[in-house]
Formats: structure tokens, sequence, C-alpha cells
């Protein structure tokens, strides 16, 4: 067995840690998809999104 060194240790923790914010991210964007399907069935509720215009419009109302 080979001395292993610390650059080695760190770099496969970080992988592990990368593969641990990917699996994060996609159980967070298949949740954001279903509180849109669910946003979209609800009675009342616009399940369109605003534009970028829209979003930055409402920012533009801040005194000077």
């Amino acid at each position: 067995m080979t001395a292993r060194k610390p650059a080695d240790l760190i770099r496969e923790e970080a992988e592990l840690v990368a593969a641990g914010i990917a699996v994060q991210q996609q159980g967070l964007e298949l949740l954001l998809a279903e509180m849109r399907a669910l946003a979209a069935l609800m009675p009342g509720e616009d399940s369109r999104l605003p534009t970028d215009a829209e979003i930055e419009a409402g920012f533009d109302n801040m005194p000077v």
C-alpha cells in the first residue's frame, strides 16, 4: 500500500462534498417543480411567472 498525500485526501473529501451538494440541488429542483405544479392547481393563484421587467418594476419605487 502506498502512502497517501494529504492533498489526495482533501481532494477526495471535496469530491464527496460536491456530490452531496449536487444531490441536494436535484432534490430542491424537484421540490420547486412540485410546488409550481400545485400552485397551478390552486384556485385564484396566478401560475404565470413574472417577467424580468415586472420584477425590476417592483424595485423601482425606492426613494432616491
